[in-house]
């Protein structure tokens, strides 16, 4: 068997999920239970020069950790930090020497551009006495030729480590195996090899267990995170392969300190703002891309998986890597528009409109939980109804608006025609539908291009409506399943992104109140006069 080491990268790795804010309490006790479960090394969180907050596993310094690491005497567990270049900086001339530091090595990561300066970085963290764990930013990236050039740098370096990092999460094992031999037969035998996954294709696992199978001389180590917490699919969870290891291998790893660790801290993390495996990042990773484009897409709530696969197949190869928001967006919305003259369109719904109080009814949770204030407003007001991108159950709309793809696939057999009026990016429609031209209704900001309850406003205001009430324009919630009134709406969905579109919402209502008066029926983040409540 390799000689297997277990790097946990929990609280470095993990904290893409909540931007690191642990807790300081809860800092301590992750580290206290991973060198509990004989931990082979721990690494503790980013080294940065930006100012320092306790409640984060993110240090301006090595001292930082002095309270919060605990050291047994008897215990062989290596502690690390990592300093990220273009990311998470700190120069490494400020740091202490080792010989006034809790922590025994330094991570270092940086891209293809930035070798030089890794190279200048290494050799000061080196001189200061610390183990140097040298990794370059997505190794699938490279060609053999490029690798083997880094290669002959490293031999010269003589770092602690080298590592193979599947930032993509695309390797499967023959791609791993693959560079794993390169390394293994053109690296210094004085250098170990490390191996950081990402889950996107569900093989983290499987290619840790490959990896324990491959002969070499040479210490490997493997990263891993407990829960497989880590930003979009996550890692290799801590609690599978220390089991692992211990059944097949005889290793003495205690998974309990582990799972508390699951139980206690991450949980309500997973709840807010959940981690893992999903179709999008399978996407991704099917197209060598960065896992934030699926995730930004999904976050439109507009486009069915095919649709989502067909825009990430326009990506060019060489903005893949990184996650370019400006080109997915111009992808997007080329992918969206289908020009055409609505004019005579809209000239028909300024008469129908003409003269009508108008209620438009979107499909947030508060339709359900509200119902009796919507129809309390009809019976008061008898307004023209217009819903969007669904059909409302308890009372019947004068017309339906659909600007979105997915959701006109999901009710089509429900709809009429004749009472329906889509925008011009709907794929497949009949040839008798009412047709308004989506290019027009689109919004400036990226966030909230293309939400339908905001381009129903603008197409009235363009109608030359004035006012118009609303129901159900609750905003996003974290949680997936409380941002619609019927849970088939829902999704996984990044919660950043969606606390971002709920800005843009709030910003497109805001400009188009100076040309349409705005009454919300039910509660809405984007009342001011009913901020909080849903």
């Amino acid at each position: 068997m390799t000689r297997i080491k277990i790097l946990d990268c929990t609280l470095r790795d993990g904290g893409y999920i909540n931007k690191w804010r642990f807790g300081k309490k809860c800092i301590e006790n992750i580290l206290f239970n991973i060198a509990k479960s004989n931990t082979d090394i721990i690494e503790c969180g980013f080294l940065s020069d930006k100012p320092y907050n306790a409640e984060q596993s993110i240090f301006d310094g090595v001292e930082r950790l002095n309270g919060i690491i605990h050291k047994d005497g008897a215990s062989k567990t290596m502690y690390v930090a990592m300093i990220a270049i273009g990311e998470k900086e700190m120069h490494p001339s400020m740091l202490s020497d080792i010989s006034g530091s809790p922590i025994d090595g330094i991570r270092l990561t940086f891209h293809p551009d930035e070798i030089d300066k890794a190279f200048e970085w290494a050799q000061i963290i080196k001189d200061k006495g610390y183990k140097l764990f040298m990794q370059p930013v997505g190794t699938t990236n490279y060609t053999d030729k490029q690798f083997l050039d880094l290669l002959e740098r490293i031999n010269e370096l003589k770092p602690y480590a080298f590592y193979l990092v599947d930032t993509l999460g695309v390797m499967y094992k023959k791609d791993l195996l693959r560079q794993v031999i390169l390394v293994d037969n053109n690296l210094d035998k004085s250098i170990k090899i490390g191996y950081h996954s990402h889950n996107n294709l569900q093989l983290a696992f499987s290619n840790a267990q490959a990896l324990t199978e491959y002969k070499t001389d040479r210490e490997v180590i493997i990263d891993c995170s407990a829960n497989g917490i880590g930003r979009g699919a996550g890692n290799l969870c801590s609690e599978l392969f220390m089991d692992y290891m211990n059944k097949n291998y005889q290793t003495h790893y205690d998974v309990l300190p582990v799972l508390e660790i699951v139980e206690k801290y991450l949980a309500p993390i997973y709840i807010e703002s959940p981690w893992g495996y999903n179709s999008a990042y399978f996407l991704s990773a099917a197209n060598n891309c960065h896992p934030n484009y699926s995730s930004y897409l999904m976050a439109k709530h507009t486009l069915s998986m095919p649709a989502i696969a067909n825009i990430l197949q326009q990506i060019p190869s060489e903005s893949k890597r990184f996650f370019d928001k400006r080109l997915i967006e111009g992808i997007y919305q080329s992918y969206q528009i289908n020009a055409i003259d609505d004019i005579e369109t809209v000239g028909k719904l300024r008469k129908e409109w003409d003269g009508k109080s108008i209620l438009v009814i979107a499909p947030g949770r508060s339709i359900k939980a509200k119902r009796s204030l919507i129809t309390e407003y009809i019976k008061e007001n008898s307004p023209y109804i217009i819903s969007v991108n669904f059909i409302p159950d308890f009372v019947k709309p004068d017309l339906v608006f659909i600007g979105n793809g997915r959701r006109f696939d999901e009710i089509s057999e429900e709809l009429d025609v004749d009472k329906t009026v889509f925008t011009s990016n709907i794929k497949n429609l009949p040839s008798n539908a009412t047709v308004v031209n989506y290019s027009e209704l689109i919004n400036a900001s990226f966030d909230a291009s293309d939400s339908s309850g905001i381009m129903i406003l603008k197409l009235l205001i363009k109608a030359s409506v004035q006012s118009a009430a609303l129901a159900g324009y609750d905003g996003f919630s974290k949680s997936s399943r409380g941002n619609y009134f019927d849970s088939r709406f829902g999704g996984v969905y990044d919660p950043v992104l969606l606390q971002e579109k709920n800005l843009a919402i709030m910003e497109q209502l805001k400009a188009l109140s100076d040309k349409l008066k705005i009454k919300f029926i039910t509660p809405s983040i984007y009342d001011a006069s009913n901020q909080g409540e849903r």
